[in-house]
């Protein structure tokens, strides 16, 4: 009996151990993210381009979101189009940092597809500028998104886009 239990015990334990070693996703949470942590591992690379969803979340420092929308979040995980959307917010002031990361092969060959009925202003750098602030980009072969909310609005806002885009293309 006394066996049995042991034997028990110790397969638990493995079973345990296996899964702990095994689960980790290399993403830091929101309190990491904050005190500028990095992740445990580059997650802004799919895995080896088996179209592994990307964290939105992890493609932003601290540091870049601060300067623009104030204290935030830390950035959260929300709904919207693509594989990965991660939004930043600043409680006191609602300004907002929004980023999508469209799946591999929707932007094929790094072009955007045009979406009917959608008004799109061209930008620069293959930006496309939609309303609401939105700038749509490709990145790879990925359709991605950022939208930036302050009191600047309209033309500020899109500045700060475009300086955005040009982080996440590297990252993406």
């Amino acid at each position: 009996m006394k066996r049995t239990t042991l034997t028990m015990s110790l397969i638990v334990s493995l079973a345990l151990g296996t899964a702990a070693c095994g689960s980790s996703t290399g993403t830091p949470s929101a309190a990491d993210r904050a005190a500028g942590k990095p992740s445990a591992a580059p997650a802004a690379r799919d895995d080896a381009g088996k179209g592994t969803p990307l964290d939105a979340c992890t493609l932003l420092e601290p540091a870049e979101v601060t300067p623009v929308i104030g204290r935030n979040d830390g950035g959260r995980p929300t709904s919207g189009v693509g594989d990965s959307v991660c939004g930043w917010e600043n409680p006191d002031t609602y300004h907002s940092i929004t980023v999508s990361v469209g799946g591999p092969g929707t932007a094929a060959s790094g072009r955007l597809a045009d979406q009917p009925g959608v008004t799109e202003e061209a930008g620069p750098d293959g930006i496309r500028f939609l309303s609401g602030g939105v700038a749509r980009f490709a990145a790879g072969d990925r359709d991605c998104q950022v939208q930036v909310v302050t009191a600047a609005g309209g033309t500020g806002d899109r500045a700060t886009a475009v300086k955005l885009v040009g982080l996440l293309r590297d990252r993406i």
